[in-house]
Parts: C-alpha cells; structure tokens; sequence
C-alpha cells in the first residue's frame, strides 16, 4: 500500500482502521519512533505501544469515517489535518479533529512521525 502523498495517510489510515488489521496499520501507517497522542494530555511513542493504544480503539468494535481533510507540505514533510468520526455500536460517537506530521519515506510513501488525534484539544489540559 503506502500513501503517495501527505493526505492520502488520513485516507489509508481510515481504511485500515475500519478493516480491523492492526499489523497493517502500524507497518503502512508510523515509523518505528512515531508518537501517538492517545487523549489529551498523554503521549505514546514507537510502534508497540501505539499498537495498544490502537487495539484499544479497535476493541470498540466502530466504523470512522472522515468529514475533511487537508496537508500543507514542505519538502519531506506535511502537517495534516482531519475531523473525523467515529460511530461505535451502542454507544455515543467519538469526533476529533486532528494536527499530524508526516514524512516522506525512502521508497517515498508517507507516514506518521507525529499522530494527535486530538488537534488542539490537547491545549484544554494546560
């Protein structure tokens, strides 16, 4: 798979999320020293722990979709953002909207070096 460019890492993660293949999300989607902000105010780095994380959200059993997105790049890199949702089986939906770094890959896929699901919500906890 692999994103050719900075947004299609929103496309593909959501895909991915929603086909349940955590392996796949975490080999396609972050570098091996990516950070995840998995609520406000708390962070995670490197792939085994995202993947808990991940699993977490997975365990809910809910399909995300995206509302928009956007990437502003810079050479190697790109912010993106997002507002997404997520409607999970009997309960109430989870939304966000979010502020991520990508970069290009060597084989010049993109992917996650920084992923806050969270955006600026992540500024309430300060």
């Amino acid at each position: 798979m692999g994103a050719s460019e900075p947004a299609q890492v929103i496309e593909d993660f959501i895909k991915l999320f929603n086909s349940g293949d955590l392996d796949a999300l975490l080999r396609e989607m972050y570098e091996d020293e990516a950070v995840l902000v998995p609520s406000p105010g708390a962070s995670v780095s490197g792939k085994a722990a995202i993947g808990e994380v991940l699993q977490g959200f997975l365990a809910l059993g809910g399909t995300m979709s995206l509302v928009a997105a956007t990437a502003t790049k810079n050479g190697d890199l790109a912010l993106t953002h997002s507002k997404w949702r997520l409607d999970v089986p009997g309960g109430d939906p989870m939304e966000g909207t979010t502020a991520e770094v990508v970069r290009r890959q060597p084989d010049g896929s993109w992917k996650y070096i920084i992923d806050n699901p969270w955006g600026g919500s992540v500024l309430d906890t300060q």
